[in-house]
């Protein structure tokens, strides 16, 4: 099944991409996707499925758009 990858900011560098739609097994989770894109696990991050905010141990369905994003702070 197809879903959307989308990463943001720093990101963008340390995976080599900004956006790329991936094919994945049924039962996949959004921790696993995280995982496959090798990113510091200890790197504060948001992710989202479909603009809201998500665990690493939920399931993505067909056509979900995932959000990868650093946490910024600034002001």
């Amino acid at each position: 099944m197809l879903v959307t990858v989308k990463l943001v900011g720093g990101l963008v560098y340390t995976v080599g991409f900004s956006q790329r739609e991936l094919d994945v097994e049924p039962g996949t989770t959004v921790g696993d996707i995280v995982d496959s894109l090798a990113i510091d696990p200890a790197r504060p991050m948001i992710v989202a499925r479909n603009g809201w905010a998500v665990e690493m141990s939920d399931e993505v369905q067909p056509g979900d758009r995932i959000l990868v994003s650093p946490i910024f702070s600034g002001g």
